[in-house]
């Protein structure tokens, strides 16, 4: 099967992370966030991988890294000149296709069985499934409604708070069935979600829901907020099937880092090259690589990008550092 990522957003929510690195490369456990999707798609028979590009500097370092195959799957690049939303990225992308596919948010985390979805969506002939996830407060999402046969009866894109039809969330993957591409169009800006699930809903099509028989592990990671939690319930092993080896008791600390007998760290990961002195405690952060703390320093929920160096003594709680900035 082939799948598409969307990946033509400039990481905003992101930043300062993204100011100079493409969200796809944004590491998770010290591994460019790109990796773990494409693995999480082999791991479901997906051979193929278009990724939805807005052509600028970040989309042209994100194919360098890349090339035209990595880890297993063969890659594929999709240009608009300018954005044109999810809808018109996806026509765009899948101009021809003729065989059902897999469109993937590009920063969704989750370890939800994709297999299942793809027989759901096969034993319910169903033309367009849904991946859906029950969330606390959905008004920031795509809300759908079900029938009892599990088919979406009706989708809100982001509604008023109170006004939600359920707690179900489109959680970013979708399965197509590829003649609705015929209802969309790459020659103008598209939004999926506020065009084309909308209208196949109220219409009565066969929009499958698809929620997993037990709880998935799902978040958005398109904030830093986010971004930390990922990674420290990943580095915990929250999520089934990403990998962690280089974890021990906790934490991620490279066999390259120079880590002070007295320092102390604890739910967190390091990246490559990084230095902690004498007294210093990281806790619950994320460090990229070459990132210094100086003596006696204190860094707490916090992610600090590529070649941040915190001073001596210095506390940083809640922060998020952007490449080469110093406290």
């Amino acid at each position: 099967m082939r799948a598409i990522i969307l990946a033509g957003g400039e990481g905003t929510r992101l930043r300062p992370l993204t100011t100079s690195l493409p969200k796809q490369l944004v590491p998770v456990l010290n591994r460019p966030f790109i990796e773990y999707q494409l693995r999480y798609l082999l791991r479901h028979d997906v051979t193929e991988v278009t990724l939805a590009l807005t052509r600028n500097a970040h989309s042209e370092r994100l194919r360098a890294a890349l090339g035209d195959r990595a880890h297993g799957i063969d890659i594929r690049y999709a240009y608009e000149e300018q954005p044109l939303g999810s809808g018109g990225a996806i026509a765009g992308a899948a101009a021809g296709w003729t065989e059902p596919f897999l469109v993937c948010n590009g920063d969704i985390v989750t370890d939800v069985d994709m297999s299942a979805l793809i027989e759901a969506h096969r034993a319910a002939r169903a033309e367009l499934t849904l991946f859906l996830q029950p969330v606390e407060n959905p008004s920031a999402y795509g809300v759908v409604a079900l029938n009892d046969s599990s088919e979406v009866t009706r989708f809100v894109e982001k509604p008023a708070p109170g006004t939600e039809p359920s707690n179900l969330v489109n959680a970013g993957i979708w399965l197509f069935e590829a003649h609705l591409l015929q209802e969309m169009t790459a020659t103008r800006a598209n939004q999926v979600e506020k065009e084309l699930f909308p209208t196949l809903a109220s219409s009565g099509r066969r929009v499958l829901g698809y929620q997993a028989p037990t709880p998935a592990y799902w978040r958005d990671i398109g904030t830093p907020r986010t971004y930390l939690e990922a990674n420290i319930d990943a580095l915990l092993g929250r999520v089934s099937g990403l990998e962690t080896t280089g974890s021990r008791d906790g934490h991620m600390l490279p066999s390259d880092i120079e880590v002070h007998t007295t320092a102390t760290v604890r739910h967190a990961v390091v990246g490559a090259r990084s230095v902690l002195e004498a007294g210093v405690h990281v806790e619950s952060s994320v460090l990229w690589e070459r990132v210094r703390v100086g003596e006696g320093a204190i860094v707490r929920d916090s992610v600090l990008a590529s070649d941040v160096v915190i001073s001596p003594g210095a506390v940083v709680e809640g922060q998020t550092l952007g490449e080469g900035e110093r406290v």
